[in-house]
């Protein structure tokens, strides 16, 4: 059983990285019996203004469905005085667009897209229940018959609905875009066809090709009896390591310098205990409280840039067979980090914290477990993978007050993916998958 329970306050939202049907989108045509402002298209008409009940659900005056089919693109279709589409009627037809887009830019960060439109009669177009462009009436085309900007997460898919009608005359339809703030024709483009899908697909969690290579990177690091390179810098700094065992070696996070301390009143506890254990470690700020505890052939990077940081590691697996990795990456101030991975299955963990966090991270058992979580600021995350099954799990949190709770404890293979962006005070998202 499958038991998932979110509370969300604001807004969740899911990354999706992987498209089907890319470069498709979907459409009808209807026949037409009236012309704007009389026609209605949803959430808008020109007579009675927006309608935020979503009461105009579909367009008043259509007639029978003529045509549908797939276009790959809102842009470039002149159709003059010609049939629109396949609909077999150069006028007193609409044409209805729908899909998803998936938003330019830098994944993860606000863009903003600015739309021109070129349209002969009218034309609608709503993103992600926003109408960005409402130019519903007879004109003929022209550069730009209409403008709108929206800013948007790069990376996700949202819902996209474009309507246009052709009354008499004439029949155009051309949807262009600039990233910057120009509706200039030298700017203004043509949408890229792979922008579009007629579906919306949720990824899976699973490591990445530059998360494989890191990876590698730290278990092939070969290491020929016990070594400490470390350069510490500062006052009131407490260190204790304790290597027992053969093949163990503290170095810096590129696997080649030395470990780097820098900063004042840092107290650090570090045992490697067992044999093959490598220890990268780059500390800069104050107030640092670190301990590490690996045991048998783990290896941990760690970096820390900041000031009142907790952070508690222990890896395990003496005896067993638990080849387990770690990269943890901390920018900021006042971050308690938790981290255990324990015994025989093979554990990853990558974590990158900024901000006031609170993380703790178990992921135990026999089974072969990974985790990403990347973090910004002001959130409480306890994520726990217990069982025989080999769990994935990707929470990338972004922004303001945020709780998340996941448990995957099961003899059966979970996989759960969440990106959430909370713009406001609270959010919170609790899942169980046992």
């Amino acid at each position: 059983m499958k038991s998932i329970l979110i509370s969300v306050s604001f807004l969740i939202c899911f990354l999706f990285t992987t498209l089907a049907n890319a470069g498709v989108l979907n459409y009808k045509t209807y026949a037409i019996t009236t012309y704007a402002p009389s026609l209605e298209f949803p959430f808008y008409d020109n007579s009675t203004g927006y309608n935020t009940d979503g009461s105009n659900s579909s367009p008043n005056g259509l007639g029978s469905v003529l045509s549908t089919g797939t276009i790959s693109s809102p842009s470039g279709y002149y159709w003059g005085s010609g049939q629109v589409l396949d609909s077999g009627r150069s006028e007193y037809v609409a044409v209805e667009v729908t899909g998803y887009i998936t938003w330019p830019g830098t994944t993860g960060q606000e863009t903003t897209v600015y739309f021109g439109v070129a349209a002969d009669d009218g034309v609608f177009m709503n993103i992600d229940g926003t109408n960005v462009i409402t130019d519903w009436q007879q004109q003929g085309w022209g550069y730009w018959n209409a403008t709108g900007s929206l800013t948007k997460t790069a990376g996700q898919q949202y819902e996209i609905t474009v309507w246009m009608y052709e009354w008499g005359g004439a029949a155009a339809l051309d949807i262009n875009y600039c990233m910057t703030n120009s509706y200039s024709t030298s700017c203004q483009t043509d949408l890229p066809t792979s922008w579009f899908s007629t579906t919306q697909v949720i990824p899976t969690s699973g490591i990445t090709n530059a998360q494989t290579t890191s990876f590698n990177n730290a278990r092939n690091k070969a290491v020929n009896g016990n070594q400490i390179y470390i350069t510490q810098t500062g006052d009131s700094n407490t260190l204790n390591i304790l290597q027992d065992g053969d093949d163990n070696l503290i170095i810096g996070t590129d696997l080649t310098s030395s470990a780097v301390i820098t900063g004042d009143n840092n107290a650090l506890d570090l045992d490697q205990i067992g044999n093959d254990n490598v220890l990268g470690l780059d500390i800069v700020g104050s107030s640092n409280n670190v301990a590490v505890t690996q045991n048998e052939d783990q290896r941990a990077i760690l970096d820390i840039t900041g000031s009142s940081n907790n952070v508690d590691l222990d890896q395990s697996a003496i005896n067993y067979v638990g080849e387990h990795y770690m990269e943890v990456i901390i920018a900021g101030n006042s971050n308690n980090v938790d981290i255990d991975q324990t015994e025989t299955g093979n554990k990853k963990a990558f974590i990158d914290i900024d901000g006031s966090n609170n993380l703790a991270l178990n992921q135990k058992g026999t089974g072969n477990h990974y985790a990403e979580i990347t973090l910004t600021d002001s959130h409480n995350v306890d994520v726990t993978q217990d069982g025989s099954g080999d769990h994935n799990a990707t929470i990338n949190l972004s922004g303001n007050t945020s709780s998340i709770t996941l448990t995957q404890d099961s003899s059966n293979s979970q996989n759960y993916y969440l990106y959430q962006n909370c713009t406001q005070a609270s959010c919170s998202a609790t899942v169980t998958q046992n």
